[in-house]
């Protein structure tokens, strides 16, 4: 059977009490990391792209979208739903939200996910 998984942590910031898991690595698993990062130095970066039903949603925008600006003052877009979506891969498959901490050699699975997204306003981007 696979080990469970490590205690959570909380780690105070200034956004308050946010979890956190360690996980300490494995020899190989740290050699595996060293030459991951090594290639992503120095290889060519790879992007890929994925297909998406939109149907639906731009369904709901239709019939929302006058209501919405009327009441919010903004158009409806698609960010919400592509940060909804991020959002839900993060929380579905932690292992893509974690980090290597180098000085502990210890894997942190965060319990929690941060995105940002840059913002048109009057004065540029926020």
């Amino acid at each position: 059977p696979p080990p469970p998984p490590p205690a959570m942590q909380s780690v105070s910031t200034s956004l308050g009490k946010r979890p956190e898991r360690r996980s300490k690595m494995s020899r190989m698993r740290q050699r595996v990391a060293a030459r991951l990062k090594e290639s992503q130095n120095t290889a060519a970066a790879l992007t890929t792209f994925q297909e998406v039903d939109m149907g639906n949603f731009m369904e709901m925008r239709a019939r929302h979208k006058d209501e919405f600006a009327k009441i919010h003052g903004v158009k409806l877009g698609f960010m919400s739903v592509f940060v909804k979506a991020a959002t839900a891969a993060l929380q579905e498959v932690p292992s893509i939200n974690a980090y290597i901490d180098n000085e502990t050699q210890e894997v942190v699975y965060r319990d929690y996910c941060d995105i940002s997204v840059a913002v048109a306003s009057p004065n540029g981007l926020v």
